[in-house]
């Protein structure tokens, strides 16, 4: 018996003596010194623990980087006090700087063949593939098809033997979003939220699928939350119009417009946030300030065919369409020698004509539209096709 005794206690110290002191890798990690944390993790790595050591260079490669080659290099700063890893990048992009070729592909699937029933080394490889899906898109080593293949087999399999986060279930739930297997990315999307209720992109392709089956109410809660919890300007203005364009829906205008101004804060001139403006404004009868919305929409392209026919058509379904025409007048009257504006805009008016079934005031606008028209364009111009089918 006290023999055994002695063994476990050899063993036990055995493994202790063995085990690696991760105090100091993760203390550079914390104070943002990732260049420093790297050469650290060099250092100790040994044959016994080269799966752990390489596990935390992933992780550093795919979180710390300031630039890669392809993710097959990658470049790492220690990060100044007074400033943040966004600001090392867009630096890192204007300048040489040394990368350390890391293969990761390589080294997980070499690391793999020796430990085929390591689930952690699948999930590290699901991340890999989910970056390179997210970063490159297309333009990588392996085309977009077999990256998505990668980053599904090995979050699947991670996941079947219990190695999962709230990302990896997220990507799951994306890849059968991108094929249309609606019922299964739902479940995955409210796993990943069930691991981490404040992940706003899970709350946000929730929001769009619930959308797409017209749940409006479970849609709006998770526009909502995705808006509430996004970080980065762009996502959390796309949120928040998505909770707008819900809430308009439900006849809810003044939490849209709400909700709008700020979005027109956060990402100025964004057309869509004035689409939704406008519809609000309109159906809440803020004449004075639908039209300074009007104004900036018609300013962002007053050629646009899409963008007018648009503002026409909201301003039709709210039965203000004489307030638009009269937008439309008052443009045309203060510019009488640009033959392209004035043609455009007599387009334009036409084309309110023809939405409200006014058939012979769209004739006369469509024939001034033409004569203007020919003073500026070829007879080649497509935009004469466009009069020619709205004339029969």
């Amino acid at each position: 018996m006290q023999k055994v005794l002695y063994f476990i206690i050899f063993i036990l110290s055995f493994q202790i003596s063995n085990a690696i002191d991760y105090t100091k890798v993760d203390s550079l990690i914390k104070t943002r010194r990732y260049l420093s944390a790297w050469k650290q993790l060099n250092l100790l790595e040994k044959k016994e623990n080269k799966i752990e050591i390489n596990l935390r260079k992933i992780d550093i490669c795919l979180k710390y980087h300031v630039k890669s080659i392809s993710h097959q290099a990658f470049s790492f700063v220690n990060v100044p006090k007074g400033e943040n890893l966004l600001q090392q990048k867009k630096r890192a992009t204007q300048k040489m700087i040394s990368a350390f070729p890391y293969k990761i592909d390589i080294i997980l699937d070499s690391l793999l063949k020796e430990a085929p029933n390591n689930y952690k080394l699948y999930k590290a490889k699901g991340e890999y593939y989910y970056d390179i899906l997210i970063l490159f898109n297309k333009d990588w080593i392996k085309n977009k098809q077999e990256v998505l293949r990668q980053m599904h087999d090995s979050f699947k399999l991670a996941d079947e033997n219990g190695e999962r986060d709230y990302l990896s279930l997220y990507a799951l739930g994306y890849f059968y979003t991108l094929n249309a297997q609606t019922s299964i990315a739902f479940k995955y999307f409210k796993r990943s939220i069930r691991t981490d209720s404040s992940y706003a992109p899970a709350h946000y392709n929730l929001a769009y699928l619930y959308a797409e089956i017209d749940s409006s109410k479970s849609a709006l809660k998770h526009a909502l939350k995705a808006y509430n919890q996004y970080q980065y300007k762009s996502y959390k203005s796309d949120a928040g119009k998505m909770a707008a364009s819900i809430l308009g829906q439900l006849g809810r205008h003044n939490e849209a417009l709400s909700i709008l101004v700020e979005c027109d804060k956060i990402v100025p001139g964004n057309y869509q946030t004035y689409y939704y403006l406008l519809n609000s404004l309109l159906y809440l009868g803020k004449i004075s300030e639908a039209n300074l919305v009007t104004e900036s929409i018609f300013n962002l392209d007053w050629k646009s065919h899409l963008i007018n026919t648009d503002m026409i058509e909201l301003y039709v379904k709210t039965n203000r369409l004489e307030e638009l025409i009269s937008f439309y007048q008052t443009k045309l009257n203060k510019e009488k020698y640009n033959m392209e504006f004035r043609g455009h805009l007599q387009l334009h008016i036409a084309q309110a004509y023809d939405l409200s079934n006014k058939t012979d005031k769209k004739l006369d606008f469509l024939n001034s539209a033409r004569k203007s028209l020919n003073r500026c364009y070829d007879e080649s111009h497509p935009i004469f096709s466009v009069l020619s089918k709205m004339e029969k």
